[in-house]
């Protein structure tokens, strides 16, 4: 170990105080779409890794994706995601009393009317490219933890 701790750029500084929020977000423009992504919270891991097969490495790679977007994305076109998806109308009155009085369970139905969508026919482009932003989003989370000094 050195006996002098390097200066830091201000670079670092910037994903120490984004990691203490818990996650680090990107706005990011595909298709002349504006998305905002996040890195997934633990909670968000968990829930896509219900959806990943894992039948073969080749299939839990690519079965990851769309899980994981539908975790990471909040916003599209400046739209939070919550008021994307909407109560049908035909839904039962139980069912919609639940999803207004749990905001956690509400908060699952989103993710899985997103993950509907990111799966219907010619989203997959949309997917591939909005992972590899997720993917650069984990990298630098990943970076800048590697960076934090232990305490």
């Amino acid at each position: 170990m050195a006996d002098y701790q390097a200066k830091r750029s201000p670079v670092l500084e910037n994903l120490r105080k984004d990691l203490a929020k818990g996650f680090l977000d990107e706005s990011v423009e595909i298709a002349g779409h504006k998305y905002k992504l996040t890195t997934l919270t633990e909670d968000e891991e968990t829930w896509a890794d219900t959806y990943t097969r894992t039948n073969s490495p080749a299939s839990m790679f690519s079965s990851r994706r769309a899980p994981r977007l539908a975790a990471s994305i909040k916003e599209l076109d400046g739209v939070l995601v919550q008021d994307l998806f909407l109560l049908p109308d035909d839904m039962p009155e139980p069912v919609k009393k639940r999803y207004n009085e749990n905001p956690i369970d509400k908060r699952y139905w989103i993710r899985d009317q997103m993950l509907m969508f990111l799966l219907e026919d010619g989203n997959r482009k949309y997917v591939t490219d909005l992972y590899e932003v997720l993917n650069r989003l984990d990298e630098k989370r990943d970076s800048a933890v590697k960076e934090i000094p232990k305490a």
